[in-house]
């Protein structure tokens, strides 16, 4: 494996209202899927400490460069349930331009990917998947045993299938999806209630499901479009 650098997914979640004042956003910079390497970076295997100290957000992996310009901000990162998310914060537009040009990038939509850069942590580094994805296979896939984060950069084209800005739909029907171990389709999940998901999820009570065969409520969030109810929360 003689690439070190792996562009990753990473998809803008909805911008928060303080984004002005903050100048923070959030994005998903890996997960459990094959990139266009044939890699797979295990989200349970992530060692995050040597990041979070340092923290190094660059703008296409520049992180060699003599410029100081090309570290455009700091990011602390956490695993949540299937993904790894980092929070970035963007430095002023004062103190470096080009992290301002980027952020208002970012706003626009123009750019949404990142990617991550890392070192592997385990000396057998991985292994080749089984069947299909053995290494003579069709659709040979190899996972690391292991590995440590070292930065993450904005980048105009991530190479996982997955790395698109993240739309406030899309988020809630994964998220809908990881929850149900796959165990629904995407369609499935974007013509289920609000009540309906969360009963797959387990997380409404069986006696309200019973009463809601016997009756339908008009304006209950319960019948009503899971994505409407959280984008009416969410004020988007």
């Amino acid at each position: 494996m003689k690439q070190n650098v792996y562009d990753r997914m990473a998809i803008r979640a909805a911008i928060p209202e303080d984004v002005e004042e903050t100048r923070t956003l959030e994005f998903v910079a890996s997960d459990n899927t094959r990139d266009s390497y044939g890699t797979v970076l295990p989200v349970d295997k992530w060692d995050l400490d040597r990041f979070n100290k340092n923290g190094l957000i660059t703008y296409q992996h520049q992180y060699y460069s003599g410029d100081p310009d090309s570290v455009i901000g700091r990011g602390e990162a956490r695993v949540e349930g299937k993904k790894l998310i980092v929070r970035v914060k963007f430095e002023d537009a004062e103190l470096n331009p080009r992290a301002e040009k980027v952020f208002r990038k970012l706003l626009a939509g123009t750019l949404n990917g990142v990617s991550v850069s890392f070192s592997p942590t385990s000396r057998t580094v991985g292994h080749w998947g089984e069947g299909k994805e053995s290494r003579d296979g069709e659709n040979p896939t190899f996972y690391f045993d292991g590995q440590e984060l070292l930065e993450i950069a904005v980048v105009t084209l991530p190479s996982n299938k997955n790395a698109t800005r993240r739309n406030f739909e899309s988020d809630i029907v994964r998220t809908i999806y990881d929850a149900l171990d796959g165990k629904r389709t995407y369609s499935e999940i974007e013509a289920m209630t609000i009540g309906e998901a969360m009963r797959h999820m387990g997380v409404l009570p069986e006696e309200q499901q019973d009463n809601e065969e016997d009756e339908s409520r008009d304006g209950d969030d319960d019948n009503t479009s899971a994505i409407e109810v959280a984008r009416a929360m969410c004020n988007l």
